[in-house]
């Protein structure tokens, strides 16, 4: 195994993620699947090897793709269009160029103009969503039926969102994918499974367009148990010639405390660095966790994606709060964190709505996480660089 910090694993890299992939691979044969996990905890890793997986045995034609940076509608359906068409499968479809697809569509989808209340959507978003269905209409008679595994859905939600305040947009977006999940003819040949960091679930809820995807299954993806974390680090040790005794295997999930893969290879990276080939130790274990908290870039993307997620001014309200959890190992109540927005939300009614809704993204986002009524950050090691570097 080899120590990889911050991107997709696949093959003997994969581990610990067995019988989670056997249970999204069950259930993702008869239903559409909403995958709800926080940042860092494995899913693209997950996805890419549920499209294996279904490649292997010929159940279905695997197809995974990124939407994070589609910025309208037409890039979205673009960007899934050639994630199917460059399959093995989809090359034999012999479709029509997606780049004239793409040149009708996408800069007129991308003009459209916010009016009044609002949006002037109809001739446009009839002509992109006829495209559209045309073209997935057009996979379904493949011998195999279609796994489409999308990730960074709430991202791309976000960014049209952003672009009309009214949410008739985001709307018209949610409700053509979901009569596209509904259609008879894909009943048994098109099957969906949207990911992403953010979760939809909370983009929903805070736009009420949760009606727009009652259609999936939840599943949840979440850290490592405690017996996985310890074999995960001790084969990792085992990999490099570096071997983790229990104890020292306890220090390091105690000092991670949230059990991702992501902090495990990070903490074992920084203590290999340390130790240079001699036994490790516990001295040198609490020098690596210093050397990688003084590591700004290893953390800096938790604290920029707070605007992605957020936008202008939620994401100040955000920090906010964060920066009050940080302070205390222990966390504190909801209501004293929504008492922190009380200078810049004024209405007391607006002001709970708000940090509900931010509590529910940053706990689903692996921020925070709720214990005995106590907000408090899910990683120990995040929190304290931001007690450092942030406050």
């Amino acid at each position: 195994m080899k120590n990889i910090i911050g991107k997709p694993v696949t093959g003997e890299n994969f581990f610990g993620r067995e019988r989670e992939l056997q249970e999204l691979r069950r259930i993702s044969e008869d239903e559409h699947v909403l995958l709800l996990a926080p940042r860092r905890v494995g899913k693209t890793s997950v996805l890419c090897a549920l499209a294996s997986e279904v490649e292997k045995d010929a159940s279905a034609v695997g197809v995974y793709v990124s939407v994070a940076a589609a910025t309208n509608e037409a890039q979205f359906v673009e960007a899934v269009l050639h994630a199917i068409y460059t399959t093995k499968g989809g090359k034999r479809l012999k479709p029509n160029s997606i780049a004239t697809w793409l040149r009708r569509h996408a800069g007129r989808v991308r003009g459209i103009k916010v009016a009044g209340t609002g949006v002037d959507v109809d001739t446009l978003t009839r002509e992109w969503q006829d495209e559209a269905n045309s073209a997935f209409e057009g996979i379904l008679p493949a011998p195999q039926p279609w796994l489409i595994l999308i990730d960074e859905l709430p991202i791309f939600v976000l960014t049209i969102a952003k672009k009309d305040p009214t949410g008739a947009r985001v709307r018209s977006f949610l409700q053509w994918f979901r009569n596209l999940r509904q259609l008879p003819k894909a009943s048994t040949k098109l099957r969906f499974v949207l990911a992403g960091s953010v979760g939809l679930d909370s983009v929903t809820r805070r736009h009420s367009l949760t009606d727009t995807i009652n259609d999936l299954r939840d599943w949840r993806l979440g850290p490592y148990d405690g017996e996985t974390a310890d074999r995960f680090l001790a084969e990792l040790g085992h990999s490099y010639r570096m071997e983790l005794g229990l104890d020292l295997r306890r220090l390091i999930c105690k000092h991670a405390e949230w059990l991702i893969p992501y902090h495990l290879q990070g903490i074992f990276s920084a203590l290999r660095e340390r130790a240079k080939g001699t036994p490790p130790s516990e001295p040198q274990l609490d020098a690596a966790i210093e050397d990688l908290l003084a590591r700004r870039t290893y953390f800096s993307s938790w604290e920029e994606r707070l605007r992605e997620a957020f936008g202008t001014p939620e994401d100040t309200f955000a920090r906010t709060m964060l920066a009050l959890c940080a302070r205390d190992p222990n966390g504190v109540s909801a209501s004293l964190l929504g008492q922190c927005l009380t200078g810049m939300v004024p209405d007391p009614i607006e002001r709970g709505k708000t940090a509900n809704w931010l509590l529910d993204v940053l706990q689903n986002d692996g921020y925070l996480v709720d214990q005995a009524g106590r907000w408090r950050f899910r990683s120990g090691l995040l929190r304290r660089y931001w007690e450092r570097h942030v406050l």
